[in-house]
Formats: C-alpha cells, structure tokens, sequence
C-alpha cells in the first residue's frame, strides 16, 4: 500500500475532503447534488453532540473518510453517546478489493479505536449499503441487528386536521420534560431536548419538516410527531420522522394520528410510513389504526464497545426512530 497518512479530521481539511465526497458520490448516484460547506457544517460541526470524523490522505489530498453522527443517549440511567456511520468513502483511484483490507478498512480501525470503548461511544450503528455491509462483516465487526421494517398504510380514510393539535415553529426546555416522561420506559435512546431537535428539525439545511404537537390546558407540550413530505421508498410519501408521546396517553397519540393523515391526503402522499421498534406499545397501536408492517431492504448494524449492550440486547431495548438516522 501506499504511503498514506491516517489521522483525525482537521480545520483546513474541509475544501479537499469535500471534493473527493463529491466525487464518489456523484459516481455511486446519479441524482447526487453535491454537498456545500454550509451543509457538512451543519451534519458535523454543528451537531450539538459533536462530531466523529478519520480521514486518509495522499499526498496531501483526502482520499478517504470513516464518520459518524453521535447522539446523546440516556441508557440504564446514565448519559453517554451513540454514534450513526455516515458519509464513508474512498476515492475511486485509491479502492481496493475485499481479499486484502483496502483503504476502507483502513481508515476505519483507527476510527473506532479512537471513538468507541466503555468510556467513550458504547455503540456504532448505521444502514449500510450491501457493499459497506459485506466489507463490515468481514473486517470491522459489523453485527445485524435487525431486518429493518416500517409500519405503513394509505391515507386513504377521510381525516380532518383536529383542532387541538397545533404546528410548533420551534421547541423550548417542554421537550426535555416529555422525554424524560417516555424514556423511562426505554432501555436506551437519544435524548430528545431543544438543542438537539432545533437542530434535527428547523435547521436542516437537507429537508422541511413540520412539527405537530399537542398540549394540555396548562400549555405543557404532551406529545409530538415531525412530517416531512417526499420521496423514499416510493415516491410521494408521507413520512413520520420522530414520535414522542407517552404510550400511558394513547387519546394524544389518536389527535396526532388523526394530523398526520390529514396532512398526508392534502399532499397527496400514497403512504405514510415511520420506524418503531417492535416491543412498543406504540407499534401495535399503529397497526389498530391500519398500519401494516412493510419489509425493506435496510439492514440495522451495529458495533457494540460493552458487552452489556450486544445486538439482541439493543434489539429488546433501543428506541429508536428515522430522526435518529439520515436515511430520510
């Protein structure tokens, strides 16, 4: 191999590493419109839980990149962090196949060495491609977590946007309280509090969403569901990004339900779809209301750094939902 450097993400790094990104990707998708600095900012650096990026460089050029997204999480009463594999790649003129560890490979062991550990992230996930998948198995640990589903249905009954459900234009420290009202129930999940959202939601350089939410007489927020309307696994579909609302009140989830699929029929969408983990009690709830669960072809991965938490233990006991990934 080469002589390459491997080394940490650095400030001055960013013009080079941006133009290999666009590079690769434009190769891999032919509908790629090529990111801008004001975009990698905002899903690294200004991600409110920091950022996890290794780089390999030659001759000066960034040829190669392993990075993550982290999240705060709330797990067995402690905070600590979760981290998503996002945007890794490698130059076209520097791959090499599976039989011997190529540049991939390489830029990622001194990623995980770096970021993953019982003191530092407990987990690494993420929904690679089939290619990223084999190479994973084969040489960074990569396990299965589970055969991605989502539950889906056609808003195809009458619904009328109900009147005590309002549009929230951004959220306040109330976000922490609802959570804090829902995670005890969880094993494991990102903390969902103002920073984080804001940023997640009314931020996002990428997407629109619109945060529906639902309040008691006191104006104390009781739940939420973020939209966003567009293509996915089909085209024209409606899409729950994240829903937070305590199974204990199923009439506020109706009121919500009852707002997405408004929502949806004004769009046009031909499904609305979302992600829940299947020992949810709100995962039989959607399907009383008519969502089916849908087969795809996403894999959740992970790498665990305790042993505490291995896949079968993160599949029993990690909330999660489409806010906690870039997949929509």
């Amino acid at each position: 191999m080469p002589d390459y450097e491997f080394r940490e993400y650095r400030e001055g790094d960013l013009p080079s590493l941006l133009e290999t990104f666009n590079l690769v990707f434009r190769e891999e998708n032919a509908d790629h419109v090529d990111r801008t600095v004001s975009e990698w900012e905002w899903v690294f650096t200004r991600n409110p839980a920091g950022w996890r990026i290794w780089l390999s460089l030659y001759d000066g050029q960034v040829v190669g990149q392993y990075a993550a997204q982290p999240y705060r999480v709330w797990i067995n009463g402690e905070e600590r962090y979760f981290a998503q594999i996002v945007d890794s790649m490698v130059h076209p003129d520097h791959r090499r196949g599976l039989k011997r560890p190529g540049l991939f490979v390489q830029t990622a062991l001194p990623f995980f060495e770096a970021y993953g550990g019982r003191d530092k992230d407990l987990v690494h996930y993420g929904w690679p491609v089939e290619n990223a998948w084999r190479i994973g198995k084969t040489f960074l640990k990569y396990e299965v977590v589970r055969t991605q589903t989502i539950l889906a249905r056609e808003p195809d009954e009458p619904a009328e946007m109900p009147a005590e459900v309002e549009v929230l234009s951004r959220f306040d420290q109330q976000a922490r309280w609802l959570y804090d009202r829902c995670a005890g129930d969880w094993g494991a999940s990102t903390i969902r509090e103002e920073r984080f959202l804001n940023w997640r939601f009314f931020e996002n350089p990428f997407h629109e969403h619109t945060v529906y939410g639902v309040r008691d007489g006191e104006g104390v927020l009781r739940g939420y569901a973020v939209y966003r309307f567009g293509d996915w696994k089909v085209p024209r579909m409606g899409l729950v990004i994240d829903w937070l609302v305590p199974p204990a009140e199923p009439e506020v989830g109706a009121l919500l339900k009852d707002a997405l699929l408004a929502r949806a029929r004004e769009d046009g969408a031909v499904t609305v779809a979302l992600f829940m983990p299947e020992w949810s009690p709100w995962f039989e709830h959607f399907q009383t209301w008519g969502w089916l669960v849908w087969p795809t072809d996403y894999y959740m991965v992970g790498r665990n750094f305790h042993p505490r938490y291995d896949m079968r233990w993160l599949r029993e006991n990690w909330w999660y939902q489409l806010a906690d990934s870039d997949l929509a």
